[in-house]
């Protein structure tokens, strides 16, 4: 008997590799897809922190005459800016709000950001460099991947004489004292500050980003997903790059002084 050829024949070479391809392209979409999903949710547990820790801070002011946390008066440490502690100051004085029985540490995971997974540091010698580890983790940062709008604090004493107008912030002021609290940020991811991103960073890694997307907490409570504006064109002689120096222009979100 002779069997048919039509049920002998297997694929063909260029058959096999139409399948492969096509199995590729599929599992690339799938990839990307739970990639996505992966970051969308991230981004929604980081906007979740940010909210209660706003709500936290509202309740410390409310306790304390509406104060944002004490302002103290200090020498001017402009160096070392990227260890001084009044960013993350305000993380242990709101610790019973958040039901702490003990100071701040690592397990706190309202402090954690969950792409928290690098920053940018600086040596002794004030050299940049990428460290593959969290901000969270750092005992310096109080445990926090959330920087408080602080620079009218840290910049004080000759660089606050120098450029009056630069570096505002709102530690120490009173919360109802905001004049757009939709608009003033009260604290945000790390990141912000040096306008990188955790959530989309730039490949490879770079700071001082234009439109640099960030997670922030505003003083009426909200939170939000916003673009970090940074120029290089418009800082004073012998001022270092500072995203923080001074508001960003209209048709951003966000500004860091309370006025």
């Amino acid at each position: 008997m002779r069997r048919d050829a039509r049920e002998t024949r297997g694929l063909t070479l260029v058959e096999v590799l139409v399948v492969i391809a096509t199995l590729g392209v599929l599992a690339a979409m799938l990839c990307s897809a739970l990639g996505s999903a992966a970051a969308r949710g991230r981004r929604t547990i980081c906007l979740a922190n940010v909210r209660q820790i706003n709500q936290d801070v509202s309740m410390y002011a409310a306790d304390n005459h509406d104060l944002l946390f004490p302002l103290r008066a200090r020498p001017d440490r402009f160096r070392e800016v990227i260890n001084d502690q009044e960013w993350t100051s305000y993380v242990p004085l709101i610790g019973r709000y958040v039901g702490w029985t003990e100071k701040s540490a690592p397990q706190d995971k309202l402090f954690a950001c969950p792409a928290d997974s690098f920053f940018l540091g600086a040596d002794s010698r004030h050299q940049s460099y990428w460290a593959s580890e969290s901000h969270h983790s750092q005992s310096n940062m109080n445990y926090s991947s959330y920087l408080f709008n602080a620079a009218n604090a840290v910049f004080q004493g000759p660089v606050r004489a120098k450029f009056p107008n630069l570096f505002p912030g709102v530690l120490g002021w009173r919360l109802n004292s905001i004049r757009a609290p939709t608009r003033t940020l009260l604290l945000g991811e790390t990141p912000a500050w040096d306008a990188y991103s955790w959530h989309s960073p730039s490949q490879p890694r770079r700071a001082y980003v234009n439109n640099a997307l960030d997670m922030l907490g505003f003083a009426d409570g909200h939170g939000s997903y916003v673009k970090i504006y940074f120029d290089d064109l418009h800082y004073p002689p012998g001022l270092p790059r500072a995203v923080f120096a001074f508001d960003p222009p209209p048709g951003y979100e966000y500004q860091w002084s309370g006025n």
